[in-house]
């Protein structure tokens, strides 16, 4: 009689740890990792919404300066001279 107790207990543990790490721990996970991500980020909210836009949908955030078509920072590497020789 004690071994058909103890199988008994055994498959009821078997099936309590099986939900616990199937649904409860993942659940548990997520919403600790959305916690902490809140806390580093305020704004962690309006960047979730900008990411749940629709397929095509455009958004511009950033529209950047216009600059001088003339930088004397570019560098175009040094000029080398050279003939053809035939």
């Amino acid at each position: 009689m004690w071994f058909i107790k103890f199988i008994i207990v055994l498959l009821i543990l078997y099936l309590f740890g099986h939900l616990m790490f199937r649904y409860v721990i993942p659940w548990l996970l997520k919403r600790w990792i959305r916690k902490a991500a809140q806390r580093m980020n305020p704004d962690y909210h309006n960047q979730m919404e900008k990411d749940k836009r629709k397929v095509g949908e455009i958004n511009i955030d950033y529209i950047p300066t216009e600059k001088d078509s003339k930088d004397d920072d570019k560098d175009d590497g040094e000029y080398v001279d050279y003939e053809e020789v035939k």
